[in-house]
């Protein structure tokens, strides 16, 4: 009996997710990291050709959690982009990124989730920025919420804008933020030939 109220004791101090520290409209917004905690990359090495930076789509859910976001993302004329992961939770999802992305998760979200990451390829050093944009079919950012029985469509915020090749920012630091991979420039190109 004593073990049992001890567990029970420990348990009551591990923090869990209230729906109470969530805001009353959720936030969609765009990363440097799978932490949601930067949103910048600094400068690039100087004679660097080309550098590899990591985007995620990071959202915090209403007091009404999350089931589904519709959001598209405004890319810069300097980027790259490769393949699209999507979170292994989401259960489905349709569109692309830029014309307009709806995903929907297999379970209610009460806390940062995140929806989707992808890599860019920067061409230049051009200060610029990646953005979460409405959905050019809906005409705004919107979250599917939990509410039951009948999950109800809410407006989301904008959070957080990607800026790159901008030290003004809150930057990722250089040895993460610059691609240490294997790729090349020749690799790159590849991706993008007919």
């Amino acid at each position: 009996m004593r073990r049992v109220l001890m567990l029970l004791s420990l348990a009551g101090m591990m923090p869990v997710p209230s729906v109470a520290d969530l805001p009353l409209t959720g936030t969609i917004g765009v990363y440097a990291d799978g932490a949601h905690q930067y949103n910048a990359y600094c400068p690039f090495p100087i004679g660097a050709p080309i550098a590899k930076v990591e985007m995620w789509i990071w959202c915090l859910p209403s007091t009404r959690g999350l089931r589904c976001a519709d959001f598209s993302i405004g890319y810069p004329a300097n980027a790259l982009q490769d393949l699209v992961t999507s979170n292994p939770g989401v259960s489905s999802s349709q569109g692309d990124l830029a014309g307009g992305y709806s995903a929907c998760f297999d379970a209610c979200q009460l806390d940062w989730v995140w929806i989707a990451h992808q890599s860019l390829y920067l061409t230049s050093n051009a200060s610029t920025y990646v953005e979460i944009l409405p959905h050019p079919g809906i005409g705004l950012y919107r979250f599917l919420n939990c509410d039951s029985p009948n999950c109800c469509n809410e407006p989301a915020i904008k959070g957080s804008t990607l800026y790159l090749s901008d030290s003004a920012h809150a930057c990722l630091p250089p040895e993460i933020a610059i691609g240490t991979g294997s790729d090349t420039w020749g690799a790159v190109k590849a991706l993008y030939k007919e």
